[in-house]
């Protein structure tokens, strides 16, 4: 690397930690896991539409890996696709808020599907993105310092945030008072989106072998689209690296479908509560602050001891939620808030590990491709789990389906420690 490089890269990870931050901030503040989930239920949704939001966004997350995956891959300016998606995230939770203050019931259940659709449409898209973009303007030391301080300066500012909104506006309605929250993470969203087109992408790092570029005039396939993304997996799976990371990729995914139920529970227990969202965002706040430094030390070292310890975190969220739901010991919203603190920080550490994981073993050339095909396969899964696990939810009650993800992460943490490898220097397992 050149010094103009080295230069641009160190002004890129400036403007990355500040774009990185709000980013934060807004996901957090705005995260669909937990607030169209707790809001859902506060509008007396049904418990089984809740669920299947979870199913809703897992579907929009495969359309998007298998159609856009190829798009992104071509293009050449990725700062501004990334940029366009955090407007459109903005938009979709104006949307999702007008239908609430102002819908009937039916409005508000139609507004969320398709929310949910667009955000985690949009979400995956910048995804696939991050992937080859942070390969092409930072080398790994900066994306895994980047990745970890990022989580600490967010949950700070959430942190901050959440808590002057809090006291701002204690008097208010519960629902406006949830309303002031989720309007700070679409500003974020906003201000993430401006930062974002600061960055500098440099030249001469862009892999050397990239996608055909579309013919001028062909019209978009789904047909195509799909023939591609088959052929893209078939390449990939043939690769030992790509097995051993979808292997982890797939055992970890109950890590993350685990936030939602958890938010079900508590919208059920307390959504009537002034203190029910703001206690939620605060709880995930203070665990971004606390996965920063936890995950960021852990991870220089192993980051597999992350994604299992990580693992074991989100079980144990689990078993706590189950004891006291059957003998009560902490009062509500109290565990409710212990028990989101405990899988974020689950979460934070496997979703950041599992992608520096990625970003060490996967060839440049093949990182756009790599997590798209990757995303299929989990996508698919998740589609199938997520239903079964709103259906029981629903069936049943919530808690059931918090007691199997328990279990399962319980098994999934030993399994990716066993299947995940230790990158060498050169970017190839040991």
């Amino acid at each position: 690397m050149n010094d103009t490089q080295s230069k641009s890269e160190r002004r890129n990870l400036s403007v990355l930690f500040g774009q990185g931050t709000f980013s934060t901030t807004a996901w957090t503040m705005a995260n669909p896991s937990v607030v169209l989930t707790y809001l859902a239920i506060s509008l007396q949704l049904p418990v089984i539409l809740a669920g299947l939001l979870v199913t809703f966004g897992q579907a929009a997350c495969l359309f998007t890996a298998i159609f856009a995956t190829p798009i992104a891959a071509r293009r050449a300016q990725k700062k501004r696709d990334l940029a366009a998606t955090d407007i459109v995230l903005a938009i979709a939770f104006i949307v999702a808020l007008a239908a609430a203050a102002f819908g009937t019931t039916l409005v508000v259940a139609i507004s969320f599907v398709l929310v949910i659709l667009v955000v985690r449409a949009a979400s995956e898209y910048q995804a696939i993105l991050t992937a080859g973009f942070y390969g092409e303007v930072l080398n790994s030391r900066s994306r895994t310092l980047l990745m970890y301080s990022v989580m600490t300066l967010g949950g700070v500012v959430t942190g901050v945030l959440a808590w002057t909104a809090h006291r701002t506006f204690f008097d208010d309605p519960p629902f406006d008072r949830h309303v002031v929250l989720v309007t700070i993470g679409v500003v974020c969203f906003i201000v993430a989106s401006a930062v974002m087109l600061l960055v500098r992408e440099l030249e001469g790092t862009a892999p050397k072998e990239k996608a055909p570029a579309a013919a001028p005039g062909q019209k978009f396939s789904f047909r195509q689209q799909t023939r591609e993304a088959i052929e893209n997996f078939r390449l990939l799976i043939g690769m030992h690296w790509f097995r051993r990371y979808l292997r982890v990729r797939l055992a970890l995914l109950t890590v993350e479908l685990s936030i939602p139920f958890y938010a079900i529970l508590a919208a059920l227990a307390h959504h009537t509560s002034p203190k029910g969202l703001a206690a939620l965002i605060l709880s995930s706040a203070t665990a971004l602050i606390v996965s920063g430094p936890l995950w960021g030390l852990v991870g220089t070292k192993s980051t597999r001891t992350v994604m299992a310890a990580g693992a074991c975190l989100a079980a144990f969220a689990g078993f706590l939620l189950v004891a006291n739901f059957f003998y009560p010991v902490v009062a509500s919203p109290y565990i409710h808030a212990i028990a989101l603190f405990i899988v974020t920080v689950a979460v934070r550490g496997v979703s950041t590990a599992r992608y520096l994981y990625f970003m060490d073993v996967a060839p440049e050339k093949y990182a756009v491709i790599g997590i798209g095909a990757s995303k299929v396969a989990v996508r698919i899964v998740g589609i199938g789990l997520s239903f079964t696990m709103a259906t029981v939810a629903h069936l049943q009650h919530v808690i059931w389906a918090i007691l199997a993800l328990a279990l399962i992460n319980a098994a999934t943490a030993l399994l990716a420690y066993r299947s995940a490898e230790k990158p060498q220097a050169n970017g190839q397992p040991a």
